[in-house]
């Protein structure tokens, strides 16, 4: 089946470091445009991200290897 693609650009102002974070926060996904569907997939549902690289899993007080916040 024949598919129509549609290209919304992004751009990012590099003068800015924030927008230059984010441009390299994108770029370093391998899917870059699954990332930022599922941005604005997460944005319609009303949710907020969660997980992902780089990101820190919240702070417990127990003392034990396992931290199931990685997974939820």
């Amino acid at each position: 089946m024949a598919k129509k693609i549609n290209k919304i650009p992004v751009c990012f102002n590099m003068l800015d470091p924030d927008q230059a974070k984010m441009h390299e926060w994108v770029c370093s996904r391998p899917n870059r445009s699954g990332y930022l569907k599922r941005l604005i997939q997460r944005d319609m549902e009303g949710g907020a991200a969660v997980g992902g690289r780089n990101t820190k899993p919240a702070s417990t007080s127990l003392n034990d290897d396992f931290n199931a916040s990685a997974f939820i």
